[in-house]
């Protein structure tokens, strides 16, 4: 597996690992609208670098994530 820092995109599950939080929220998250994801059919990846910035612009909010 290569190493996370040189990659420009990462799986669900590492944008997990690197939030620290569960798989199923990291599902629900990648569904609100200007979350950093794309979805290939079955495969969704995250922008690494876009995710710091998308965290950092909502830092302090609170939302209903049951989507």
């Amino acid at each position: 597996m290569p190493n996370i820092e040189n990659k420009i995109s990462i799986s669900v599950e590492e944008a997990a690992k690197l939030l620290g939080i569960g798989k199923n929220l990291m599902l629900k998250l990648v569904t609100i609208p200007g979350f950093p994801a794309i979805r290939f059919k079955r495969k969704i990846i995250i922008n690494k670098n876009k995710l710091q910035q998308w965290f950092d612009e909502n830092e302090g909010t609170y939302g209903n994530y049951n989507y």
